[in-house]
């Protein structure tokens, strides 16, 4: 069964999944080379993001353009405010994430930071399309990590004062496997006899 990527937020935005017929014409002028930049840096991040060609974004700039100016604002600020807790994870020292994955993370955030990329962040209404593009195509790189370091989070402070105040990752999982154990046990537990008499034979007498 094939399962839709994990997204930053809501639905996503609405990239053709096929080539489009004709040629679409951009709102704004999309160099060949940013747009391979920009495609290099996607597949960098995210191995299986799709790839994104002269037609797809323009189209949805197409899209978003078309949207009142609240709307479309949002639609983009619910990607790129994702941004600010992917930053304090990375940053936590009680997390520790994985080198290579930090440096992931530090890409991106460098890219949506740059004002000058494959649309201009000055461009109105679309300016930060391409910002929030990346998040999203780029999302499934960190999703079941922050999904982690969420619980980790709930975990630090229900139980911090039982670490010195600062659990670190290897506390938060050493925790939830135990827990995962004791669930297990609890279960077979339920599901079986402590005693195994065997069937009973003769049938039952009444006296």
């Amino acid at each position: 069964m094939r399962h839709d990527p994990p997204l930053p937020a809501g639905t996503p935005l609405p990239l053709p999944r096929a080539p489009l017929p004709g040629p679409v014409e951009a709102p704004v002028p999309l160099d060949a080379t940013a747009i391979a930049e920009f495609n290099d840096l996607l597949h960098e991040l995210h191995p299986d993001a799709p790839h994104l060609d002269h037609d797809a974004v323009a189209s949805v700039a197409q899209w978003l353009q078309s949207l009142p100016q609240p709307q479309a604002d949002a639609l983009l600020q619910a990607r790129l405010g994702r941004l600010a807790e992917l930053q304090a994870m990375a940053a936590d020292p009680d997390w520790a994430i994985e080198p290579a994955l930090g440096k992931r993370i530090r890409r991106l955030v460098a890219y949506v930071d740059r004002e000058r990329d494959l649309i201009p962040d000055d461009v109105p209404r679309i300016g930060r399309l391409d910002d929030a593009l990346l998040v999203e195509l780029a999302w499934p790189m960190v999703a079941e990590e922050l999904e982690d370091y969420r619980d980790f989070q709930r975990f630090r402070e229900e139980s911090g004062a039982g670490f010195g105040g600062h659990p670190r990752r290897e506390d938060w999982l050493r925790t939830r496997l135990e827990e995962g154990a004791l669930w297990e046990q609890l279960h077979r537990v339920r599901h079986q006899h402590y005693v195994d008499y065997g069937p009973l034979e003769g049938g039952l007498r009444v006296v």
